[in-house]
């Protein structure tokens, strides 16, 4: 099942994981490890549900809602999974920060970029972006243009809800954004 050989300090690679609690651990570590290399959406929804409970968001993503890109939609750096944390890994941000994990409100970018971006508003990624110089600068401009452009998604998202005749021509042209920008994403 582990394609890691698991090894615990006191038996080495014969586990004993009943009666050693050193033997289980190594295990769980292997398995742990195996199961985010396999499938690092789910590791991702999983950490994110966490998240949620533990800093009292609203968390209603599906299980397979998160889907990784080939490149982050934000700075463009191709996206690896299975290794260990970089900047290059998938990282799942809440683009407005206050309304917690919820569908339309989640992107999956590089860990530079969410870093980058942590739970800054436009207004301050704008005046970040004003004092950065050289590649700083560039990347905050990028991180800027997502945001206004994941803002402009979610007002025309609200403005879909509203029902009626109106809220299904809204409906449509944000299916056609999310679709568009999806496209241009993925494009980088």
């Amino acid at each position: 099942m582990l394609s890691l050989s698991p090894q615990c300090p006191v038996h080495g690679r014969t586990l004993h994981r009943e009666t050693c609690r050193a033997c289980n651990a190594a295990y769980m570590r292997g398995y742990l490890q195996d199961r985010r290399r396999r499938r690092p959406a789910r590791e991702i929804w999983e950490r994110a549900r966490k998240r949620a409970r533990r800093l009292n968001l609203t968390f209603n993503l599906p299980r397979d809602s998160i889907v990784i890109p080939p490149s982050c939609p934000v700075l463009g750096l191709p996206l690896q999974t299975g290794g260990k944390r970089s900047e290059r890994s998938p990282s799942l941000d809440r683009i407005r920060p206050q309304d917690g994990y919820v569908v339309g409100n989640v992107r999956v970018v590089s860990d530079r970029a969410n870093r980058l971006k942590g739970a800054l508003d436009l207004p301050r990624l704008e005046a970040r972006a004003a004092a950065a110089r050289g590649v700083r600068r560039q990347e905050y401009d990028r991180l800027v243009e997502y945001v206004r452009r994941e803002t402009l998604l979610s007002e025309v998202r609200a403005k879909a809800a509203l029902g009626g005749r109106t809220g299904q021509e809204w409906d449509k042209i944000a299916r056609f954004l999310e679709k568009a920008f999806v496209r241009a994403d993925w494009a980088r």
